[in-house]
């Protein structure tokens, strides 16, 4: 495993703590609408790699799909099966 320079590191954190900074500053509001452009960012992205991957649906096809990984992901997160890998240092 390689080690991160030291001024990289400070970096790193400084950023780190800048961002935070930020976002304890945003006011609730603006976060919620951010919660709800990511979710549908992500709604998009899955759906292209739907798409991606089975060339062959329909569009009603991949919103079967899309319904079916979100009532995995649901079911995962209930049973309190994802696990945080905490950070991976390359």
């Amino acid at each position: 495993m390689n080690q991160v320079d030291p001024e990289i590191k400070a970096l790193q954190h400084e950023i780190f703590l800048s961002k935070v900074g930020q976002a304890c500053r945003t006011p609730m509001s603006q976060r919620l609408a951010d919660g709800a452009i990511l979710f549908d960012q992500s709604m998009k992205a899955m759906r292209g790699a739907i798409r991606s991957q089975n060339p062959e649906f329909t569009p009603e096809q991949v919103e079967r799909e899309v319904r079916r990984r979100r009532r995995i992901a649901k079911l995962l997160s209930d049973r309190d099966l994802y696990v945080d890998a905490g950070i991976i240092d390359e």
